[in-house]
């Protein structure tokens, strides 16, 4: 799941929940709960791990994607804290940080393969295919980002709403 989507849908949590560390550990449990909808992605995850790198070109898409993920969740994050007053409270900005700090310790686990943090990767793997693997199939990337892009869109809504 694109991290961008992880950081509106904890958005909406510290939004509603006034207690940071409350809305940290609900925005925490949110992405592992997103991270179940099969988003298309897995063969890059795949590709991250180590499994399936087997060119340049698997690299630059696995890149490109990263790159692409992390300037949308920094305009997202420029937007709404010049447009939404209540994006500077503590606890919507500590919801955001437990909304993706799970791919955050993973790509970190990833660079620099640091012990301490492979249990996270582990689970983190495991709750990220688990439908996948239950139902031996994944959508086609194409279909999860725009299956991302709409329920970005509709989180985004609801900001304003909720």
């Amino acid at each position: 799941m694109f991290v961008t989507v992880h950081a509106a849908a904890a958005t909406i949590i510290g939004k509603k929940i006034s207690n940071s560390a409350l809305a940290f550990v609900l925005s925490l449990i949110s992405h592992f709960i997103l991270d179940l909808i099969p988003h298309g992605d897995e063969s890059l995850g795949k590709k991250f791990l180590g499994i399936k790198i087997k060119n340049k070109e698997d690299f630059r898409i696995l890149a490109l994607y990263g790159s692409i993920d992390t300037c949308l969740l920094a305009i997202f994050l420029i937007f709404l804290f010049k447009n939404f007053s209540f994006a500077t409270n503590d606890h919507v900005v500590w919801a955001i940080i437990g909304g993706i700090l799970p791919d955050v310790l993973v790509a970190f686990y990833k660079i620099t393969n640091l012990k301490l943090l492979k249990p996270i990767a582990d689970i983190h793997g495991r709750n990220h295919s688990w439908l996948i693997r239950k139902f031996k199939t994944d959508i086609p990337l194409n279909y999860g980002v725009i299956l991302q892009i709409i329920l970005m869109s509709l989180i985004v809504w609801l900001i304003y709403i909720v």
